[in-house]
């Protein structure tokens, strides 16, 4: 099976619906956190008893990221994937009466976000990328955020409301042309664009090296920050606890029209690397993200 079947299986899971955001948001706002958080945690592990496709598949992403680590190591390692996947909605959920406090990891990091003008800011599936979307907004302003449609148009609809309210605009990655113009034109205009980049579809891809393996991350934000002349900037916000994040930010890489998409990527793809390492219950891909076979 290919990455993007794998893919597709999770996306289509009953419970990524717009009905459970909604009702998951009415819970975050009347009950305490404590509660919540405690909540979570025991839906996250009737989850997994409900679909132990996907925690075998989280385990199988460890197991290939960190060859090293005993298998007892591994089954821990995924089991706190979910419980923090599980802390990170609740922070999300709640961020607009009890946000979550975001700090800059050092100021290296809040002098490369200061870099005048638009950038394309690459993330992954680790940390806390909707809560990142908030910091990032407060360090830089308004910016785009770029993602594949879900399944349940009745998510995007929350997460596109959720992101308006706090100045940030959402664009479809399946829409015509017209939108990499207006991305073009924005990040021209000094605006920014947020991609997330670890999961390549289609042929928007290119190889890179990650974790040691052969991967593909996307394509079309290298091809972007080359047609638009701005650099190309890595960022992860990651929790340290419910309601504590790191905000981590890497070197940007300039493409040029003659730059290859794998050189471009190729740093991204490290400092994720890093950032896996030393967060390796953070990576929230609930597929079988190494693939073999058609």
């Amino acid at each position: 099976m290919s990455a993007d079947r794998a893919r597709a299986g999770w996306d289509s899971s009953a419970f990524n619906t717009g009905l459970v955001f909604r009702l998951a948001d009415l819970g975050c706002r009347v009950l305490p956190r404590s509660a919540v958080l405690s909540l979570s945690e025991n839906l996250m592990q009737w989850y997994q008893g409900l679909r132990p496709d996907v925690p075998a598949a989280v385990a199988d992403n460890i197991r290939k990221a960190f060859p090293g680590l005993a298998e007892r190591e591994v089954e821990a390692l995924a089991e706190r994937t979910f419980v923090r996947y599980g802390q990170g909605v609740v922070d999300y959920l709640r961020a607009p009466h009890d946000p979550p406090r975001v700090a800059s990891a050092d100021g290296a990091a809040r002098r490369l976000l200061a870099i005048p003008g638009g950038k394309v800011l690459v993330t992954a599936h680790m940390g806390n990328w909707e809560v990142g979307g908030i910091y990032l907004g407060q360090m830089i302003g308004r910016h785009w955020i770029v993602g594949f449609p879900e399944r349940d148009p009745g998510v995007d609809a929350f997460r596109a409301s959720r992101r308006e309210d706090s100045g940030h605009a959402t664009l479809s990655a399946r829409q015509d042309l017209s939108t990499v113009f207006r991305l073009r034109s924005a990040l021209e205009a000094g605006e920014s664009v947020v991609v997330l980049v670890d999961r390549a579809a289609g042929s928007d891809r290119t190889p890179v090296r990650f974790r040691g393996r052969p991967s593909d991350f996307l394509k079309s934000p290298v091809l972007l920050a080359a047609l638009s002349g701005v650099p190309l900037v890595p960022v992860a916000v990651v929790a340290e606890a419910p309601g504590e994040y790191t905000a981590l930010v890497g070197e940007p890489v300039a493409p040029t029209r003659e730059t290859r998409p794998s050189d471009a990527m190729q740093g991204p793809a490290d400092f994720f690397s890093g950032v896996l390492e030393r967060y390796p219950d953070q990576w929230y891909n609930f597929f079988r993200y190494w693939q073999e076979g058609p």
